[in-house]
């Protein structure tokens, strides 16, 4: 879990403006800076950013480094259970006088903002005022692993075979480009294409593998629900 100011948005914690009653910051604000007590006060906090759209190109090109990176699918039931939406909007908002903890739940409100040019990554997080960095959760709670098409096959191979050691849903992209979007194939279907030195696969295709393999019990926890909902838009075609 990131500090607000190591994330990518030089602008976050920072749509809730705040002034303070000491000699100088009205000059630093003129400068178009934040004094170093408020970015102190917003460096307390921590945020884990995720999406709610696992099928952006965007988002599999910039966060998944062109396809050759994954994306984790987690259970919002347990740990996650707090994440909130973020909000996109280019207002900002004015705070007058305040305590020190008036200003912990400005800032924590503020980091429920964004402006509008992120609206793409339909971020949803969550904000903890917490020094250990990291986020604990339990293994079940990792549903799904997707892998990106253009991860290295070593790679691949690897998380694959974590994935079946801990009964975890493993998934690959599948470009559809003449459709400009994204389908999700199970990864022993696409070992099963690759072996054969070509990969045409259509929607009728990727349903039965998952509906034969669900009926010959051969799925992996989630991994049927998982399918028929990272991949509802492909599907429709079927119907």
């Amino acid at each position: 879990m990131a500090s607000p100011l190591a994330l990518n948005d030089p602008m976050e914690a920072n749509s809730v403006q705040m002034s303070l009653r000491v000699a100088g910051s009205g000059y630093i604000r003129d400068c178009g800076k934040i004094h170093s007590y408020i970015e102190s006060k917003q460096a307390e906090y921590r945020v884990l950013s995720l999406s709610a759209v696992p099928n952006s190109m965007i988002m599999w090109a910039h966060y998944a480094r062109e396809y050759s990176g994954c994306c984790l699918i987690y259970s919002t039931e347990k740990t996650l259970s707090d994440i909130r939406p973020v909000i996109y909007t280019d207002l900002t908002f004015e705070f007058g006088e305040f305590s020190d903890e008036d200003m912990s739940q400005a800032i924590q409100e503020s980091l429920q903002f964004k402006r509008r040019d992120w609206a793409y990554e339909n971020e949803w997080r969550l904000i903890q005022k917490d020094e250990a960095g990291f986020l604990n959760y339990g293994v079940e709670e990792l549903l799904g692993v997707i892998v990106g098409e253009n991860m290295k096959r070593t790679m691949a191979n690897r998380i694959e075979k974590l994935c079946k050691e801990r009964n975890i849903a493993c998934f690959r992209t599948y470009t559809m480009k003449s459709w400009n979007d994204i389908a999700f194939i199970t990864r022993d279907m696409s070992k099963l294409f690759s072996d054969k030195g070509t990969e045409y696969i259509t929607p009728y295709d990727m349903r039965e593998h998952i509906t034969k393999k669900f009926g010959k019990e051969k799925c992996t926890q989630n991994e049927y629900d998982l399918f028929f909902d990272l991949n509802e838009k492909i599907l429709r075609t079927l119907r």
